[in-house]
């Protein structure tokens, strides 16, 4: 490897080593003001703590009950103004149930260094797919994942985002090494984030990956039977409604997530109304997923495509951006030439630093999208400097 790493140009290298620098001192100070925000109640990780309590002493019916979540978050985490109801299967809640034996503090940090864990483990299973990079720098792999903001905005909000990583790491990773099952598998495990997965789901079933929709189907109804026992009939019924009406409410969306409906609504708010808007928003999401359909498959592509069509979320969901920002330069990190190469390698860099730029100046995520509209076209194909199933052994 020191041979290679050689011919890569000094220039190149400085310039990566201080971008993650800047970045890593960026999220230090970001987790130096919001890590205290946290333990006072102000995260996910709150809502996350509170169904697993609720299921841990056997009031999982409860669980999407406003009046038992307000009660029992001012109980277990103390009084805090917004009450947020538990919002996914309850399945997880059942993972999180052995949290709630420690106290919210405790849990809180147990729950980071878990999280610091799944990073690794997703760097680690990513990193063969990797190897432009480390010729680069050998810690560029890791300084992707651990330098790209939203994962300190995931750490510190204590949020299942990170779960959600690991887990598509692990469905990407098998996907390529042409372990399709095990993929569907892994996938399905991620229901939790139903919206981010159900979409992921379509471009495999579009793409006749059958072994990968096997392994989803049967996973989903393991993990619908599960919640089903935790929560009961109303419980699941409740969740199911929960998830509809979250993924499909009108209206301006949150600016806290980088995809196509925010655009839209921040540029076109003054000149057309939210439902109009939604409805373009709808069709567009319909041809840019036709339009992946035709395409190659690759996880790359169905995280992005899925990002960009997303209704809802926030900045902690965009993580999984971390997976087609790493193999775009992966590719195109060291081109010189070509036009196209040199802009998608630009596109690439630019969205890996947006969110903390955005972060700081208190700016809207929603113009990232069309960064990410940019990674549509180096992901579009096959092609043995950009696909890892053919630049990996």
């Amino acid at each position: 490897m020191s041979a290679e790493i050689s011919t890569v140009p000094a220039r190149l290298r400085l310039i990566v080593i201080t971008v993650s620098v800047v970045l890593l001192v960026a999220e230090f100070v970001a987790l130096y003001v919001g890590v205290p925000q946290a333990l006072r109640g102000a995260s996910r990780f709150r809502q996350l703590y509170n169904a697993g309590y609720m299921v841990r002493v056997g009031n999982g019916a409860q669980l999407y009950d406003p009046e038992a979540n307000a009660r029992f978050q001012n109980e277990v985490t103390g009084q805090v103004d917004r009450i947020e109801v538990f919002n996914a299967p309850a399945y997880e809640a059942l993972l999180l149930a052995p949290f709630s034996l420690l106290t919210y503090r405790i849990a809180y940090f147990a729950f980071f260094a878990i999280n610091l864990v799944l990073l690794g483990f997703s760097i680690r299973a990513l990193q063969p797919f990797l190897p432009q990079l480390e010729n680069v720098w050998p810690r560029l792999p890791a300084a992707v994942f651990l330098c790209f903001f939203p994962s300190t905005l995931a750490l510190i909000d204590g949020h299942d985002s990170i779960i959600l990583l690991a887990l598509m790491a692990a469905s990407a990773v098998s996907f390529y090494r042409e372990r399709d099952f095990r993929a569907g598998v892994f996938l399905g495990l991620a229901l939790f984030q139903i919206q981010l997965v159900l979409p992921i789901a379509l471009l495999f079933l579009l793409w006749q990956k059958w072994k990968i929709i096997a392994g989803f189907f049967l996973t989903g109804v393991a993990v619908t039977a599960l919640s089903l026992i935790i929560a009961g009939p109303r419980g699941l019924l409740a969740s199911i409604h929960n998830s509809v009406l979250f993924n499909s409410s009108l209206g301006a969306p949150a600016s806290t997530i980088p995809n196509l409906r925010c655009l839209l609504h921040s540029v076109a708010s003054s000149i057309a109304s939210p439902g109009k808007l939604d409805v373009v928003w709808v069709i567009g999401s319909v041809l840019l997923l036709a339009w992946a359909a035709t395409r190659t498959p690759n996880f790359a592509l169905a995280i992005l495509a899925t990002l960009l069509v997303s209704s809802q979320g926030t900045i902690c969901d965009a993580i999984l951006l971390i997976i087609p920002i790493a193999m775009v330069l992966d590719a195109r990190l060291t081109v010189t030439s070509g036009t196209s190469r040199l802009w998608s390698r630009n596109f690439a860099g630019m969205l890996f630093v947006a969110p903390a730029v955005c972060f700081f100046t208190r700016s809207t995520y929603c113009a990232l999208a069309l960064l990410m509209v940019g990674l549509l076209m180096p992901l579009r194909y096959t092609s043995a400097d950009i696909l890892p199933s053919e630049s990996a052994a």
